[in-house]
């Protein structure tokens, strides 16, 4: 049986701050809220850092949801948060190429996902970060490219 929560006060917001560690630029292509609402995104440049402020449904104090974006081509990095009452903060992440994104499989894995979380895929890395306990908790996530199995070193 999982431990209880140490959080019991409803969300108020989460803060997202995404880090572009990439060479190329990211655009909104998607996004999903189960709880709570937030501004539009903007594109992200490469070596940049965007924030956006997710606020919490003030009804069920909870703040849910995710946001897609396009890589490069048919490359997407899917981030997604759960801030919860009664339960600890969660973070999910994936780089896809679904032309859909199924959100209902996204959501399953959301919920049984942990506070730190990485995706390694199709020569990006993806890495997100929430504190669990906090109302107002900073999701912090970094999209980097990986050297591709395809690349050799020559020495």
């Amino acid at each position: 049986m999982a431990a209880p929560s140490k959080k019991t006060r409803p969300a108020i917001f989460t803060d997202v701050y995404l880090n572009n560690r990439t060479r190329q630029d990211l655009s909104p292509s998607e996004t999903k809220y189960w709880y709570g609402s937030e501004n539009k995104q903007e594109d992200l440049p490469p070596e940049q850092i965007q924030y956006f402020q997710h606020m919490a449904d003030s009804d069920v104090g909870c703040s849910e949801g995710g946001v897609v974006f396009l890589i490069k081509q048919d490359i997407k990095w899917v981030v997604a948060w759960r801030n919860m009452v009664n339960e600890d903060n969660k973070v999910y992440t994936d780089i896809t190429t679904e032309s859909v994104i199924n959100w209902d499989f996204y959501k399953k894995q959301l919920k049984k996902s942990v506070s730190h979380v990485q995706a390694e895929n199709l020569g990006f890395k993806a890495t997100l970060n929430i504190d669990p306990y906090s109302v107002e908790p900073n999701v912090v996530g970094k999209l980097e490219e990986t050297i591709s199995s395809s690349h050799t070193l020559v020495v």
